[in-house]
């Protein structure tokens, strides 16, 4: 089974494990993030047995984008992503073996998120432009999972807004209490619904509500 360590940044995925470590903490507009993985044996995208990489294709998503290629690592299993502050991006590879055929490609990394600055160049929770779901985590996760919501600064204080949890089935079995203030929340789901009763494992949606946008994110509980 695929699995996702958020505080190391390990990804077990089909093919390969990678790992993203902060290579520094300085406050600038982008945190090099040092990513590696160990190669293993693998299939090409038709099923078949393929040999191991030569070189990687590096793949980035930017918040809920679309996927785009951002380099190709030859020789080596280590990338170093720029990653902007303020923005989720996350990365995945795809092997290359000796004759060109593709690995199928691994999971997602653990989200990379790190606040913007302020103006002072000290970091802090400032409100998103607009309403914000960032990936839960850990994800998957077992027994609990922390769930981060961002208000903007302009948000009436009459607005609707509602942070809730839904199996596939498309029941509500979790409902949280929302922080209107400005600025960044977070709540941890225990894997209980409302009347305290444990979920089995699976996927999940969260859902948040603030006026009339929606933002949906998947996670997975194992057990």
């Amino acid at each position: 089974m695929n699995r996702i360590s958020t505080t190391a940044l390990i990804l077990v995925g089909a093919f390969l494990a990678i790992a993203g470590v902060p290579a520094a903490q300085a406050q600038d507009e982008v945190v090099p993030v040092n990513f590696i993985w160990t190669g293993c044996p693998a299939t090409d995208q038709d099923g078949h047995s393929c040999a191991r990489a030569v070189r990687y294709q590096v793949f980035l998503q930017r918040a809920s984008g679309e996927e785009a290629l951002i380099a190709i690592v030859e020789g080596d299993t280590t990338y170093t992503l720029e990653a902007e502050r303020g923005i989720v991006q996350r990365i995945r590879v795809v092997g290359v073996d000796h004759l060109g055929r593709l690995s199928v490609p691994s999971e997602w990394s653990d989200p990379v998120y790190f606040e913007p600055e302020r103006s002072d160049g000290n970091p802090d929770g400032l409100p998103p432009a607009q309403p914000a779901l960032l990936p839960n985590y850990p994800n998957p996760f077992n027994p609990e999972t922390n769930i981060a919501y961002g208000v903007p600064a302009d948000t009436p204080a009459t607005i609707r807004m509602a942070l809730e949890i839904y199996n596939l089935r498309g029941e509500r079995i979790r409902t949280f209490a929302i922080d209107a203030t400005p600025g960044w929340h977070e709540v941890t789901w225990n894997g209980l619904d409302d009347r305290g009763l444990p979920q089995s494992t699976g996927t999940y949606l969260t859902r948040y509500v603030c006026g009339d946008q929606v933002e949906v994110a998947k996670m997975t509980m194992v057990k």
